[in-house]
Parts: C-alpha cells; sequence; structure tokens
C-alpha cells in the first residue's frame, strides 16, 4: 500500500525561501552528526545527550484528506541510558495527542509501551517538548520507539516536521494510521526520503563491566506447525566492555521431561551495546500436534554482574495440520484452504476462516466466497464453488490429498503454506493433483497480496486435454455488497471491484501465471447467481473459457469476478501451473500498483517470467504426429541446456528404446524412429533439465 501522504513546504519562520520546481531551495546546513548506525550521542550540554538522525527542520508531512497518523523513531543506544525528555518538531497546529516510548519488538514494528506524555498541539513551526514524570532507564543495545500521534486538521495541513534527508532506512521515518503497521516514509512514498525531526535527550547511566543478555527467542514461535526448527536466540552485550568467548544455551523440556538442549560459544568480540543472532544445530524436533514445550535461552558469562537478565523464556505450541491457515504477516489477511476453496470452507460460514480483510486489522471480511475451478467441458467442472441451487451446499468435488502446513523456515517470503487436494470427489475424476503453494511477504511494498501458486498434474491414465484454470471470487466490499462496481484491465491481467462512494478497500485477483489470460470479466448475480437454476457446471465453464464476458460492471451491484487462464493440455505425468494473486488496496489506482508489486514479486522469487500468450506461444509436448507410423518428433520444453533422455515403456512397464542427446534451453523437438518395435501403444518418458513428462504414442505399422 502506498499512504496518501502530502509534504507540505512552509513560507515562512525561517529564514529565506523555500520552493520548489525551478524556483530557489533553502539549503539547509545539518545541525549535528545524524545518527548512523553504528549509532553515536549527539551532545546538548555537559549533562545530556540528545539521540537523533535528523537535520534542521525542512518541510512537514501530513494525510492528504486529514485524519490522525502516528510518526515514529527507532533507537539502540550504545550504552545504558536514561530517557528523560522527548522532542519534536510541530510544523502545522493539530489537536492535542501523546508523544509515546515503546519497547523493543523487531527492526520495523515497536513493542509494548513503555510511557506517553500528553502534548499540546495549538502552535506550529515550533519545537514541542515532553518530559517523563518518570525517567526511564533504557539498557544498551537493546531498541526504544519514541512515536507522536498526530492529527492533520483538513486538508493541506502538515503538522509533523522532517528534515531535507535521506531518510535513515528503518531508524529516522517510520509512518503508521493505526499504531500497529509501520513502514519507512519513503517505502510509502519515493518523494518522502526523510527523516522525523523527533528526538530523545538522555543522561548515560552506568553500565556492569560484564552483562550479556537474551532479549529475544526468535525460533522456534510460539505457535508451530509440527517440524523441525533451529533454535535461534538474540543475544545482546548491555555491559560496559567487549565481550569474547560467551557460552549461550538452549534447554527444551516437555511435561517436565527434558527433550532437547545444546550448548554454544559465541566467540566475539561483542562490543558494548551490540547484538548478535545465535543459532543452535541440529535442529529440533517437535513431538506431535497438541503438544508444548517450555524453552529456555540463556547466556552464563563468567563474571557476569546482573544475572537477572541472562534469560529469555517461551512456551511454544505444536499445532496439527490445518484445513484452513491464515495468511496475516503482511498488511492483509487472507485464509487458505486444501479444500480448494479460498477465504472459508463452506459460504458463508464465518466461523470456520475469516475471508480476506484489507487491511487485516479491518472491521469485517471484503471476501464472501472464493475457490479455484478447473475444467474442460461444459459437463466436468471441478470446484468448491456455488452449486445448484445457490442456497444449498457447494460443489465438493476436490478432496484433500495433503493437509495445510506451514513451510519453516520458509524458503519464499515470510509465510509459505503447502497443501494439495485431488479431483477424487467429482462423479468423473480424471486423476487430476492439484499441489498448492500460498506465499505472503511482509516486506514494504510486497505486503499487499498473497500469491496462490497452483500445480496441476495429470496423475491419470489418460490425457487431459482442452484444461481452463480459474478463480472465481465473490467479494462483498464496503458496508453494502449490493452496491459494489467491478472493472478488468486486459492489459495487465487483473479483475477489481470496490464500493460506490468508496474506494478503500479495492479488492480483486491479478493473474501472475502464465503470461496471458482466457477470462476477466464480472459476474451479474441478478443473472447468473441467484436463480436456483443457476450455477451450473456449464455456466461455470463458460465463465472460465471467456464464453460469458463482461469486462466492467454497468452499474452499482451485487458482483462476483472471474480469473482464468487455458486452455492446456496435460499428458500423464504432466504439470501446468496456474498463479494468481489476492490483492488489496487503498483505491483503484493504488490497486494497480500493488497488482504490479504482485507481479514483480512474482517473477523475482518463484522464477517464472514469460511474455503475453501472443509473443510466447504454447508448446504442446508430445508427439506428433500421434498415432504414427515408422518415426515422430518428440516435442519437449527444457528449463536449461543440458541431456535430453527418452525412454520408451511397452504395455507390460518393459523398458524397449532410449533415445539420449544434448539440448538447448527451450522449447524444441526430436525425431524418434524406433526399429525393431512393432505396432501397439508405448510410454514415452522425456527427461529434460528442470521436468519430466510422460505421454503415449501409438505405432500403427
Amino acid at each position: 500500500m502506498i499512504l496518501a501522504l502530502m509534504v507540505g513546504l512552509a513560507l515562512a519562520a525561517l529564514p529565506g525561501p523555500v520552493t520548489q520546481n525551478g524556483v530557489d531551495r533553502l539549503a539547509f546546513s545539518r545541525s549535528a552528526p545524524m545518527l548512523n548506525p553504528p549509532q553515536q550521542f549527539f551532545a546538548a550540554d555537559d549533562a545530556d545527550e540528545t539521540l537523533h538522525y535528523d537535520s534542521d527542520p525542512s518541510s512537514g508531512v501530513g494525510l492528504t484528506s486529514g485524519g490522525t497518523f502516528w510518526g515514529g523513531v527507532r533507537f539502540t543506544p550504545t550504552t545504558a541510558c536514561t530517557l528523560k525528555t522527548l522532542l519534536f518538531y510541530q510544523w502545522n497546529s493539530s489537536n492535542n495527542d501523546y508523544v509515546f516510548v515503546f519497547g523493543e519488538n523487531n527492526d520495523t514494528t515497536p513493542g509494548a509501551k513503555l510511557d506517553s506524555v500528553a502534548y499540546s498541539g495549538a502552535d506550529s513551526l515550533e519545537w514541542k517538548v515532553a518530559t517523563l514524570v518518570s525517567p526511564l532507564v533504557m539498557p544498551a543495545g537493546i531498541d526504544f520507539w519514541v512515536a507522536v500521534r498526530i492529527s492533520s486538521i483538513g486538508d493541506s495541513t502538515y503538522p509533523l516536521g522532517v528534515d531535507v534527508g535521506p531518510n535513515v532506512h528503518d531508524r529516522g521515518g517510520f509512518i503508521s494510521t493505526n499504531g500497529t503497521r509501520w513502514r519507512n516514509l519513503p517505502d510509502n512514498n519515493p518523494l518522502l526520503d526523510f527523516n522525523w525531526n523527533i528526538r530523545a535527550v538522555v543522561a548515560t547511566a552506568p553500565s556492569p563491566d560484564h552483562d550479556v543478555s537474551v532479549t529475544r527467542i526468535l525460533v522456534p514461535g510460539t505457535n508451530v506447525p509440527v517440524g523441525s526448527y533451529a533454535p535461534t536466540c538474540r543475544v545482546v552485550n548491555v555491559g560496559a566492555n567487549a565481550e569474547s568467548d560467551i557460552p549461550v544455551n538452549v534447554l527444551i523440556d516437555s511435561a517436565g521431561t527434558h527433550v532437547y538442549g545444546l550448548d554454544t560459544v559465541l566467540a566475539g568480540p561483542l562490543g558494548p551495546g551490540a547484538h548478535t543472532d545465535v543459532a543452535f544445530a541440529p535442529d529440533w524436533h517437535t513431538g506431535p500436534a497438541g503438544n508444548s514445550y517450555e524453552i529456555r535461552m540463556f547466556t552464563a558469562l563468567g563474571g557476569d554482574l546482573n544475572n537477572a537478565n541472562d534469560t529469555a523464556y517461551q512456551t511454544t505450541y505444536v499445532a496439527a495440520r490445518f484445513a484452513l491457515m491464515d495468511h496475516d504477516t503482511g498488511y492483509c489477511k487472507l485464509t487458505v484452504s486444501c479444500l480448494g476453496s479460498i477465504g472459508y470452507d463452506i459460504p458463508p460460514s464465518f466461523d470456520a476462516g475469516n475471508g480476506f480483510y484489507y487491511p487485516k486489522t479491518a472491521t469485517g471480511s471484503a471476501l464472501f466466497y472464493s475457490s479455484l475451478a478447473i475444467g474442460n467441458d461444459t459437463n466436468w467442472v471441478v470446484d468448491h464453488y456455488y452449486s445448484q441451487p445457490t442456497s444449498g451446499a457447494p460443489d465438493a468435488d476436490f478432496v484433500t490429498t495433503e493437509s495445510l502446513s506451514a513451510v519453516m523456515p520458509p524458503g519464499i517470503g515470510d509465510e509459505h503454506f503447502v497443501s494439495a487436494f485431488s479431483d477424487a470427489g467429482h462423479t468423473s475424476p480424471k486423476g487430476l493433483i492439484v499441489t498448492q503453494h500460498s506465499y505472503m511477504s511482509n516486506d514494504a511494498g510486497h505486503d499487499d497480496f498473497v500469491v496462490l501458486d497452483y500445480a496441476i498434474t495429470n496423475n491419470g491414465s489418460s490425457p487431459v486435454n482442452g484444461i481452463y484454470a480459474g478463480v472465481f471470487a465473490d467479494f462483498d466490499v464496503g458496508s453494502d455488497g449490493r452496491q459494489n462496481f467491478c472493472h478488468s484491465d486486459t492489459v495487465s491481467r487483473f479483475a477489481k471491484m470496490w464500493m460506490q462512494g468508496n474506494q478503500n478497500p479495492t479488492v480483486g485477483l491479478k493473474i501472475l501465471h502464465p503470461g496471458w489470460f482466457r477470462n476477466l470479466t464480472a459476474i451479474d448475480h441478478n443473472i447468473w447467481v441467484y436463480q436456483d437454476s443457476n450455477v451450473t457446471d456449464n455456466q461455470k465453464f463458460r465463465f472460465l473459457n471467456g464464453s460469458i464476458v463482461l469486462r466492467n460492471s454497468n452499474r452499482a451491484y451485487d458482483w462476483s469476478i472471474v480469473a482464468s487462464a487455458g486452455p492446456f493440455d496435460l499428458a500423464v505425468g504432466d504439470s501446468q501451473k496456474f498463479a494468481v494473486a489476492v490483492v488489496g488496496a487503498i483505491d483503484t489506482a493504488t490497486f494497480r500498483v500493488n497488482a504490479e508489486s504482485a507481479q514483480a514479486w512474482y517473477y523475482e522469487k518463484l522464477g517464472v517470467a514469460e511474455g503475453p500468450r501472443s509473443q510466447s506461444p504454447v508448446l504442446r509436448l508430445g508427439a506428433a504426429p500421434n498415432p504414427f507410423s515408422g518415426a515422430t518428433q518428440i516435442r519437449y520444453s527444457a528449463q536449461a541446456a543440458g541431456r535430453l533422455e527418452i525412454e520408451a515403456y511397452d504395455a507390460t512397464g518393459r523398458l524397449v528404446d532410449r533415445l539420449a542427446t544434448d539440448v538447448k534451453a527451450g522449447p524444441g523437438v526430436v525425431d524418434w524412429q524406433p526399429r525393431d518395435l512393432g505396432a501397439g501403444l508405448y510410454f514415452l518418458k522425456v527427461k529434460t533439465p528442470g521436468r519430466e513428462s510422460v505421454f503415449k504414442a501409438l505405432r500403427t505399422d
């Protein structure tokens, strides 16, 4: 998400002109050394020091349409200190509010509130001073945050001051609209490459000569799936001297029984105020779901003068595999399932699933129900979507073959779940297996979407040709789902929805792979859903293959959307990838930005990038001609240069022929002219770098 922020440049109270776009701009010199990691103290007087990253005030920042936001700065003192006074520069007047001090959580999110001080927002263009009633002792090497909650009064007001930049990333300029989710200013808008004029006045406090602490248990989390984990903790030197050869230990108990224990030595040297993360090996393996564990990680430094902070404690619970799991590490929240449905298990079961929240702190879901659908005929569609009649139970064509589990640690993104399901619930299953990987990132600029990556594999005994894959999504956006609009973008391959009169949120689907679409359409519920004769497989298939299409809504109403691709041919053993992102945004324009961010993230993380279909035609893998007489050509696709191997098996499973040759990356063909083989059916296993396919070939002579 890109927050709608504005930069105001004052024209008074500072000497000289302040202008942009070709007019002379006032040049400021930096007052004191900025705090860049490793941090420094700027001496304000003999007794106190001022921690800050900013230079002199240069401009102000506020929300475009007015409202309340938070500006925060993260400090990590290099020596123990006493926090006494908080400073910030008020550019324009605001409502009265508070300055907060938060403890440590992680590098981009503050922890628990430690204190707060009220301030008056009546004046402008002046430093505000907020003195703590009781000074706080801040240990060396442990973060604390200073955050100002402030309100823009109306449009074109910019209450909180900033310097000329550049922003000290993950330090000098965080912003939040709710006090729970924070971003660096430039991540919201590259033009806001500034630091807040927020400072902390401290007095140096004596530190013990020797004091090393475990401040946090990083791995495992407090609730984890069954699996293997490398226990990890954060070690901080809060003493006055550098330390070397620091013993670090982990103990894990279950129901009073010791199940895991290791010790290691942190070689160092670890300077005063410095920290490092220590991981233990080999991994700890959880017991079965339902178990709980008491975890202790601690240091045992000889001569440590403060043993009270040596140890971190945690209770970790082991969860079972799940039918439903929430992606919520980013800005939004989406429930995924191992049933083919998205958002919930059945519509509208608000107890089993959370739908799609944008932001994740929203008061309600923007998604009523959604499902993957796969079909190759008006009489054959597999899905977990609405059935006929709509008021009845949904179709249950997908059958779980592997429940949801979290990949720990996630190799891609910050949350990675995997599951699998088949078409066995259909009255005429074809042997398709769908492996579903879902991903979410909490990186700024890539946390407004969840990626659903489907691999559709033909595990049956016959080819399945002419397949279309798509997602049906019944979004109900805003306070009245009957006042929604839809819009499809055929260039960027997305469909989005929002409520009349309020574009926040705007939600929808973006096709990530393949690089083309078959249909992007709105579904008019009055025509295609509400009647008992609606939502047949015939209708679903015609939505999937693009026979029914309405790119944009024609009125404010109750709508759904479909995003589909195809057709694909699947020989026995072949797989086809289909990937979409469920995307949220604060308005329709930002939706496009977030959808393209999802595409870029997918290309970067999953390494799949291809152009539109007209530029990259599909190579239909297999043999041609088929049936054949004497010879045929084998079509293949190699992900990299390497060895092509073709093995032919007869109907009894006996290997009867083999061919091998070197090939370049990309699609190609190779002649197969089997000798001493009679007429009959043969199974061809084609192996290329990164891919293996099996299909049938019939020899007639």
